[in-house]
């Protein structure tokens, strides 16, 4: 339940955007420099994930579905949770956080490269914009830490439960 109700206001958290002044545009050639090798593995990371994004981010439609499975993923894990067997429930308590893992892999890397633009182009008005993805982030990934903690409590339960029989 706790999982769900992160993931919700996360997903209630998409729309923040419009109490804040701005667009969130920054202006700028190039990222910040890196470390050499820091610098090689994020390009290949950043086009490879966002290669994968457009396939899914391409309508403003896709984008609230994206953001809007963890909360059916989580609902659906712990519905499964409470009426399956151990191993159905942990199954889908996985898959749940492997899919709410997945958003908040995708606004990890949007906030760092906001980031990194913001180190290059300057921070005027781009903070609040930056704490919204990393809210994002946070809020994603506390999801994900829940839905795991939930998973194992469970299946530590019905361990001693079933050796108790």
């Amino acid at each position: 339940m706790a999982a769900f109700v992160v993931s919700l206001l996360s997903f209630l958290a998409l729309w923040l955007p419009g109490l804040i002044e701005g667009d969130g545009a920054v202006g700028c050639a190039g990222y910040a420099p890196l470390p050499a090798g820091l610098a090689k593995l994020w390009a290949v990371l950043e086009e490879g994930w966002l290669e994968l994004r457009r396939q899914y981010l391409s309508t403003y439609w896709q984008y609230l579905v994206l953001n809007g499975v963890p909360m059916v993923s989580v609902l659906l894990s712990g519905l499964v949770a409470a009426w399956s067997r151990r191993w159905l429930g942990t199954v889908v308590g996985l898959l749940a956080a492997l899919s709410v893992a997945a958003v908040a892999l995708h606004w990890a890397f949007t906030a760092f490269s906001y980031l990194l633009l913001l180190n290059c182009g300057g921070w005027e008005g781009g903070l609040p914009w930056l704490a919204w993805q990393s809210l994002l982030v946070a809020g994603f990934g506390g999801a994900v830490v829940l839905l795991v903690g939930g998973v194992r409590a469970r299946a530590a339960a019905l361990a001693r439960t079933e050796r108790r029989l």
